[in-house]
């Protein structure tokens, strides 16, 4: 497996457990898969902390 499909995992399972903590939902119930490979990609592209954009996310 590569580097960056082992952080997309980390990224979602991290996404999945703030939403399940936040809402008692996965974030799949909230936000499609596209949303979720974006926020993803925005991550890589902006070097924002993930703990920001997965909290900021949440927040909807």
């Amino acid at each position: 497996m590569t580097e960056l499909a082992e952080q997309r995992i980390n990224f979602i399972a991290q996404l999945h457990e703030v939403f399940l903590l936040k809402k008692g939902y996965g974030a799949f119930a909230y936000i499609s898969v596209a949303e979720v490979i974006d926020l993803f990609n925005n991550y890589l592209d902006y070097r924002d902390s993930r703990r920001a954009v997965i909290l900021s996310e949440s927040e909807r």
